[in-house]
């Protein structure tokens, strides 16, 4: 992405309102959204529309198995919405049933993909149709992460107060809440995303800039500095992970192995999604089109945001090496609600 026009770090942003951004209403975890006789400008060199992602409804997350199996999850607020790469074409997928908004995937295969979405929807595609599978909560599923197709993690909270967030796990039979450690850090309601390096390594992260561990044996709370909301992280490996969010400038907590380091990069605004590929190197996307890369080690940002009003939640490099975001008009409380999916290779 070096190539990329640069343009300057936004301005005159809107704080934004605490739940939307993250996954929208609380997230989900406020950004500022455009009105749909607002046109975005034309793609800057490098970046294409992957696909027309107007009347979508917000896009949340990406994710694939493949450069030619990719999975673009969200939805307008009262349904969930699927996109599927194969290589050749986007296109909407059906599930074969109604389900609340699409939050996040993951998968180990192109016929092994886990989905989580609003009042604690979990669906499994197996490469050829998509089984709900039961939970033990209506809470709304943010992230969801996994060591192995039978050992899943899945995390959520509805915001509206503390107590609220949720922690479940699935064995490869059934999914189990897990109870939250009791915390030092004051009012967290939500937890927004889950990712390890492997079964016994697991990092949970949420409101308040709240940070769990899980050991292999228990959930522990880490303070990393942070005192407002992280919303997703990624690493390489158990010494080098990175975390963002912030609700009005974004927020980066990086974990060497020993320390959390935290810093606040104003003014660029809220971040909302991360990836790794590059040990040295961290893609970071939010809101009014902000992509940075970071440089894991100093924290020092490069701007290479995309001039729109939309907010990008989330961004995945596949193993082809091509970059994918998406977004959407994640502060718009009222239809219509756009999405963006934007690709760089």
């Amino acid at each position: 992405m070096n190539d990329t026009p640069r343009r300057s770090v936004p301005v005159g942003w809107r704080k934004p309102s605490k739940w939307l951004s993250m996954a929208l209403i609380a997230l989900s975890p406020a950004l500022s959204g455009c009105g749909p006789d607002d046109p975005d400008p034309p793609p800057e060199e490098g970046w294409s529309e992957a696909f027309d992602a107007t009347s979508s409804g917000w896009l949340l997350n990406v994710w694939g198995s493949s450069g030619d199996d990719l999975w673009a999850v969200g939805g307008p607020r009262d349904s969930g919405v699927i996109w599927r790469w194969d290589g050749t074409s986007w296109g909407e997928v059906d599930p074969g049933m109604q389900v609340p908004l699409v939050n996040w995937t993951v998968g180990f295969g192109p016929d092994d993909v886990t989905f989580v979405g609003d009042g604690g929807t979990v669906l499994h595609y197996d490469g050829s149709s998509f089984t709900p599978q039961a939970t033990p909560t209506d809470q709304n599923l943010w992230g969801v992460w996994g060591a192995s197709p039978d050992d899943l993690w899945a995390v959520g909270g509805n915001g509206r107060m503390p107590g609220d967030q949720v922690i479940l796990r699935y064995d490869g039979s059934a999914w189990t809440e897990l109870a939250s450690p009791m915390l030092e850090k004051p009012g967290v309601s939500a937890y927004f995303k889950v990712w390890g390096t492997g079964p016994d390594d697991v990092y949970i992260v949420g409101s308040r800039g709240v940070v769990l561990h899980w050991d292999g044996s228990a959930l522990t709370e880490q303070l990393v500095g942070a005192s407002d909301d992280l919303i997703s992280l990624w690493g390489t490996g158990p010494d080098n992970i990175v975390a963002v969010g912030g609700r009005g400038n974004g927020i980066v907590s990086r974990f060497n192995g020993t320390d959390w380091r935290t810093e606040i990069l104003a003014p660029l605004p809220g971040f909302n999604g991360v990836h790794m590929s590059d040990p040295n190197v961290a893609t970071v996307v939010g809101v009014r089109g902000t992509i940075i890369e970071l440089d894991v080690e100093t924290l020092a940002p490069t701007d290479q945001s995309y001039d729109t009003q939309l907010d990008l939640h989330a961004v995945f490099r596949d193993p082809s090496g091509r970059l994918t975001t998406v977004g959407g008009s994640l502060a718009s409380i009222e239809p219509p609600y756009r999405g963006i999916a934007l690709w760089f290779e």
